[in-house]
């Protein structure tokens, strides 16, 4: 809900009952023709007048009035696609929550720094770390969405890396959608304020600590750390959403190493109040471009969620006949972190109206229902979605995940009961070494393992994907052995690691020659044929040029004639694929691979088309 051309801000009283060391916002009393309701609802009504289709109301503290809720009901009925409040909720009982949900409120963005009665001490109110953590419990009981909004002081520092942890030990694996982290330049008491040093290293506790949880964390627009703080090496891109050629932030100040940072057209520098009162910190200019594509968008938030919300693959069905796959992502954010990953992990969820709509478009195209993320299992609305995607198709459902969140069995067990009929699972080595190398996400091998284990004993279908990559692609033959001992039915998907989006680098360490992948798939097939163990997947848009699978494999790919531009430009044929066999089926040359390697590896396939 943060998009400025659709995303307004209505203030509803300055007033509030929390008195933080932080806060320049707070007003101790309010002026009262300002908050009369005839007053806010003109707000309101400028507000969307304006364009915006999203308002978020703020304060002070909204939940002081008594009104709030007809506020809220007031916005829905003058056209308010959808209501957000910030709130500190130590006002919100069951009673309150149910009301503002029934009001039309959809999303509580819950100011909390703290994980203990110590944040008392930061807002001046006893007691108040309570009150807000009941707040938190009954609009989660209501149904609102629930954002966290932090602040890191000097007095919050000790304790924020272990909130998402807690978050979940409140709210449950899902409760919480995103944590939004912000760094105050200015406070009332000085003493609060830390350097962005201090910042960007409790950053990195607490985003570590967030992934591990499957939690997202974002930076605040306006009030975060500029990413060339962090060390070069550190996780951080996730944390921005920047898009190019936007407008820089009023009272900031670009520095001379700006000049040399890729990023300098979409990041505004540093606050002009943190330079007035401190140094400037060591920078380390983005000056890799994979770096750059993963702090960055190319449109507004809100377009680059509507873009990638639902992509189509194709398929061939027994007969030959062209179908499509419609993949739609449920959430962007990830518990692994592949460098290989084409998804715009740092986006956050588009709204469950849209994802449920999205699913019905694809039930009356008649496509197969694909849930899909980042990964999907972080949604606690999935098992929801899979129920109506069932209820939308005769054909199968799939989910798209990587498993670790299906270590939980009863997770496992509702989405099978909610109809689910096949899981795609990534797994990318047969040992942890090689799996959490490849994820960059040690310790989630065992947890991917133990929810294939959970899948097995259920009647969903089970295809584990495998990404060839330079780390793990002599790990193939050995990979097919685990899944015949452990996983006898399951079938196993090769693709290739694919250089599809801006997202991807374009490097070797990453993407191997296809010409040094054979030899291990070779023998990987030859150990499938000697367990039982079926691969496929040589002929999607993730495998490999057709003419490059191994021959004995003719005969058993489902090919469909590809649609002129179905590939959007992504792919190229060589000279080599004028009068092959496979002109019209394969979707050639990826052109990410050709600035690698050139083409010379494709060969003309003799036949009958």
């Amino acid at each position: 809900m943060r998009h400025p051309s659709r995303t307004a801000t209505v203030v509803t009283n300055l007033r509030c009952n929390h008195n933080c060391s932080y806060c320049n916002s707070r007003s101790a009393a309010d002026d009262l023709a300002s908050i009369a309701a005839p007053r806010v609802r003109e707000r309101i009504d400028a507000a969307l007048a304006s364009g915006a289709r999203e308002l978020l109301f703020t304060g002070g503290e909204p939940t002081l009035r008594a009104d709030l809720e007809q506020l809220i009901a007031h916005a829905r009925t003058a056209g308010a696609e959808r209501v957000g409040l910030e709130t500190n909720a130590v006002l919100v009982d069951d009673a309150r929550a149910r009301a503002l949900a029934a009001a039309g409120l959809e999303l509580a963005r819950v100011n909390l720094a703290g994980i203990d009665a110590r944040l008392d001490g930061v807002t001046r109110d006893d007691g108040g770390f309570e009150r807000t953590l009941a707040g938190l419990r009954a609009l989660h009981r209501a149904g609102v969405t629930i954002e966290i909004l932090t602040v890191l002081v000097r007095s919050t520092l000790p304790w924020i890396a272990e909130l998402p942890e807690r978050l979940v030990s409140w709210l449950g694996p899902n409760g919480v959608r995103a944590v939004e982290v912000a760094i105050p330049t200015d406070a009332p008491d000085p003493a609060e304020l830390i350097s962005y040093e201090e910042a960007a290293q409790t950053l990195i506790a607490l985003e570590a600590a967030a992934r591990a949880l499957g939690l997202a964390v974002r930076m605040s627009p306006g009030a975060g750390v500029p990413p060339c703080v962090f060390p070069a090496r550190a996780r951080m891109t996730h944390l921005y959403t920047l898009t190019p050629e936007v407008p820089r932030l009023p009272r900031h100040t670009q520095l001379a190493p700006c000049g040399e940072c890729l990023i300098a057209d979409r990041c505004s520098g540093f606050a002009d109040q943190y330079l007035a009162r401190r140094p400037p910190p060591p920078m380390h200019p983005v000056r890799e471009d994979r770096v750059r594509r993963r702090l960055s968008l190319l449109s507004t938030v809100p377009e680059q969620i509507a873009h990638e919300l639902v992509s189509r693959s194709l398929f061939a069905d027994a007969a030959g006949r062209a179908g499509y796959d419609e993949i739609v992502r449920v959430n962007f954010h990830c518990n692994q972190s592949c460098t290989f990953c084409f998804v715009s992990t740092h986006l956050p969820p588009a709204s469950d109206d849209a994802v449920e709509e999205a699913i019905r478009a694809a039930g009356r195209r008649g496509s197969r229902i694909v849930l899909s993320g980042g990964e999907p299992t972080l949604n606690p609305r999935l098992v929801h979605y899979v129920r109506l995607a069932k209820s939308v198709t005769t054909l199968a459902v799939s989910l798209q995940t990587n498993a670790i969140r299906l270590d939980d069995a009863a997770l496992t067990d509702a989405l099978a009961a909610a109809g689910l009929d096949e899981a795609f699972v990534s797994l990318h080595g047969a040992t942890a070494e090689i799996s959490d190398a490849v994820t960059e996400a040690p310790g989630t091998f065992v947890r991917t393992v133990a929810g294939l284990d959970n899948l097995a004993r259920t009647r969903v279908r089970i295809t584990l994907n495998f990404v060839i990559c330079e780390a793990n692609r002599r790990e193939l033959p050995h990979f097919v052995r685990f899944v015949a001992a452990r996983w006898p039915e399951a079938l196993v998907n090769i693709s290739f690691v694919a250089a599809s989006t801006d997202v991807v680098p374009r490097d070797r360490r990453l993407i191997p020659r296809y010409s040094d992948a054979l030899p291990p798939l070779a023998e990987a097939l030859d150990e499938a044929r000697r367990l039982g163990v079926h691969l496929l997947g040589f002929e999607s848009m993730c495998g490999l040029p057709l003419c490059l699978v191994p021959p004995s494999l003719h005969d058993t790919l489902a090919l469909a004639e590809i649609p002129a531009g179905f590939d959007r430009g992504e792919f190229l044929k060589a000279e080599a694929c004028r009068g092959c066999r496979y002109e019209t089926t394969c979707f050639g040359l990826r052109r990410g691979y050709a600035e690698l390697y050139g083409t010379d590896e494709l060969r003309t396939v003799a036949g009958e088309r």
